[in-house]
């Protein structure tokens, strides 16, 4: 029974789509998870270990009285409302930002279509 969970395991992993390739990840976001700023950023800075498109973002307040708030932010899309934030470094505008504690969750998607879903949270300090 042993040599059949680890055959299934390696099958896994070697084939097309397998674990091992499933994750692509986020290398670094500026701001960084749990960061402490002065000033509210202008940008979100996404660098990604391989090409990506970003396709849904999410900005929410998560503290004081506007907790649970979202917070607008445009993907740049193309003609057919397409996300054109592609690449392996992604940097995108935001919306002037009060003091208060954010949620960014986003979801992207890489070339061979793999989905990654993710958040990280920075707080603007008054």
């Amino acid at each position: 029974m042993k040599h059949i969970f680890k055959f299934l395991f390696a099958l896994a992993v070697w084939l097309p789509g397998g674990a091992a390739q499933a994750h692509v990840g986020v290398a670094k976001t500026v701001p960084d998870h749990d960061a402490v700023m002065e000033r509210a950023p202008a940008k979100i800075f996404f660098q990604f270990m391989a090409e990506m498109t970003i396709t849904n973002l999410r900005l929410e307040i998560t503290s004081d009285e506007h907790k649970g708030e979202r917070i607008q932010v445009r993907l740049p899309r193309n003609s057919i409302g397409q996300s054109t934030a592609f690449g392996e470094q992604i940097s995108l505008e935001l919306p002037p930002l009060a003091p208060a504690t954010y949620q960014v969750n986003y979801q992207a998607v890489s070339v061979d279509g793999h989905i990654m879903v993710d958040d990280f949270s920075f707080t603007v300090a008054k």
